[in-house]
């Protein structure tokens, strides 16, 4: 079996990540999006609990009709979140499967610094998204493969601020998480 997996804080799940699952979904058996509780690499905590990202998460796939699985062991980790130790755990839940890991352009240009990162390399394959203004030379060894066309460049960060300061980046989410955060007043401005 063919699984296709990724992890992000999706603090707020948005279009991008959106195109990135409808690109994937199709090509394997199952497709698994995996919340980090907090990303080893940023000193903040994510703004929403892992409770909302994950209903977030439920209606960003809500109208894709193959199926997608939400994991919550990172969510539900007190330690931090390492893609090594999550990697062990699918291969532990699913042991005769092929794993395919879905990332950023972004996320790969950190990627000697992960947790075990030649190990990561020997366990699975690699599906990396381009994102504009991002140079990465993978490392001797690394199976990957690259979506070089996708042109969505979008920040959960820019979003965030954007919210925080009273602005709706309606273009960038979809409009049942726009309602969502709206509803439980998420990502606003504290002052």
């Amino acid at each position: 079996m063919n699984i296709y997996f990724f992890g992000g804080s999706f603090d707020p799940p948005h279009r991008g990540h959106l195109k990135i699952i409808q690109t994937c979904a199709n090509k394997c058996q199952k497709f698994i999006i995996i919340p980090a509780k907090k990303s080893p690499f940023k000193d903040q905590i994510p703004g929403a609990s892992g409770f909302h990202r994950i209903r977030m998460l439920e209606l960003l796939i809500s109208k894709i009709e193959y199926p997608i699985y939400i994991e919550d062991c990172e969510i539900n980790n007190p330690s931090p979140s390492y893609t090594y130790d999550t990697i062990r755990h699918l291969q532990k839940k699913y042991p005769i499967s092929n794993l395919y890991m879905i990332v950023g352009a972004d996320q790969l240009s950190r990627f000697h610094k992960w947790k075990n990162y030649r190990e990561i390399m020997d366990i699975v394959k690699i599906i990396a998204f381009n994102r504009s203004q991002t140079n990465f030379k993978p490392p001797k060894g690394m199976n990957i493969s690259w979506i070089a066309d996708f042109k969505i460049d979008i920040s959960s960060t820019k979003i965030r601020n954007q919210i925080a300061t009273g602005n709706l980046p309606v273009e960038d989410l979809t409009s049942e998480i726009l309602d969502y955060i709206q509803a439980n007043k998420l990502y606003e401005s504290k002052s």
